[in-house]
């Protein structure tokens, strides 16, 4: 019997979260079922193992990439364009196979298919709610303006329509936390089903000794808060606490990225920016320090915050949304930065309680083992088959 065939689609496999999650679908399918990834990039599996700790290739994985203009492959900006001709391309390709999967967002398949939610770029409403506009030409995009009215009309020629706000019920729709599931509900009446992400990280060796010091990693943008991260550890190290705080992501040219160095030029010494670190380089940085500061108050999962709990790190995060539901501790979360300086400088202050912490955390990192998703994806799929088998 021939294997059924299930395509998998996501716009451009970078090095984010939802590509993990795409990276691992694809990992624990592709042995029961003939995958193949849509998606409108270029694949290098040999850099996209090493980010997500997978083992993929040409000849286990088919691709098909989608058509668009080759200018807007290369482009920072035009997310919604690049979302249109890729929607366009996965609705005509969509009747092809037996199962489709987004592992990033809606997509229109033409047909009922599983839809992973990573986060609410999709829906302007809830975008403009949660999260800042950007800067630069994306920032001009996302304004709501008459430019940003044709731009999204545009968008919906070129991909038929707002697919996202079609009839989903025939969709089996996959949040990545509880806290995303709640917004779905709130704003669009889907109640969703919620499976964790699966977040790579190597195992620590035992006695691991951290460095005292501080870690933020991640894309280097404004809702990220990495001027109000230094900020804040600044006032705890005016508490008399001595460490340093390792920026690690990607510095570009940027307006934002401009103003970051300045601020670590003003501090001195003890901000240290480390640029991009990816795999194991990323993985052995981390295992060198002891605290994590996730500044973004509005987050659909973060996927870093458990790459810092499985490394032996200690993060503190916003008290709302998914960084919390991580967590699962009072004891590291703030409320906002004044909060935030007394909670660190008391942790930092409790051997006690930072060793209770410590342990708690560490189960925590458990549930988000990829072994944990591809168990749940591969049940998933079955249950879908098995469905659509019935009479």
């Amino acid at each position: 019997m021939r294997k059924p065939t299930i395509a998998i689609a996501h716009p451009g496999l970078l090095s984010g979260g939802s590509e993990i999650k795409a990276l691992w679908l694809m990992e624990a399918l592709n042995e029961r079922y003939e995958v193949t990834l849509l998606t409108g990039r270029p694949v290098a599996w040999d850099r996209l193992n090493h980010f997500g700790g997978t083992n993929l290739s040409t000849q286990q994985i088919k691709v098909r990439l989608a058509p668009m203009p080759s200018l807007l492959t290369k482009m920072a900006a035009g997310d919604a364009l690049r979302g249109a001709y890729f929607a366009r391309f996965l609705r005509s390709v969509g009747k092809d196979y037996d199962l489709c999967i987004s592992s990033y967002n809606f997509a229109p398949f033409g047909r009922p298919a599983i839809q992973f939610i990573a986060d609410f770029s999709w829906d302007d409403e809830i975008r403009r709610a949660y999260d800042p506009v950007s800067h630069g030409l994306r920032g001009v995009l996302q304004r709501p303006t008459p430019l940003r009215v044709a731009y999204l009309g545009l968008c919906a020629a070129i991909g038929g329509g707002h697919f996202y706000l079609r009839d989903h019920s025939g969709d089996v729709i996959i949040a990545n936390s509880r806290w995303t599931a709640d917004i779905l509900k709130q704003y669009h009446g889907i109640a969703p089903r919620v499976i964790y992400p699966p977040v790579y990280a190597p195992t620590l060796s035992a006695g691991h000794n951290g460095s005292g010091d501080f870690v933020m990693l991640g894309r280097i943008s404004p809702e990220k808060r990495v001027l109000e991260a230094i900020d804040l550890l600044a006032r705890v190290r005016a508490r008399g606490h001595c460490f340093q705080f390792h920026i690690i992501g990607p510095l570009d040219d940027s307006n934002y990225s401009r103003s970051i160095r300045y601020r670590a030029k003003q501090e001195g010494a003890w901000v240290r920016l480390r640029g991009s670190l990816y795999g194991d380089d990323k993985f052995r940085e981390l295992g060198h320090h002891s605290f994590g500061l996730h500044m973004r108050q509005r987050e659909a999962f973060g996927i870093v915050i458990v790459e810092m709990i499985k490394m032996g790190v200690v993060p503190f995060v916003p008290a709302s949304s998914a960084p919390i539901e991580i967590i699962d501790n009072d004891n590291i979360s703030f409320t906002d930065s004044d909060h935030a300086v007394d909670v660190i400088d008391r942790v930092l202050r409790d051997p006690q309680c930072l060793a209770h912490i410590r342990e708690g955390l560490k189960a925590r990192a458990e549930l988000f083992a990829a072994e944990h998703f591809v168990a749940n994806i591969r049940s998933l799929v079955e249950d879908w088959f098995s469905n659509r088998a019935k009479p």
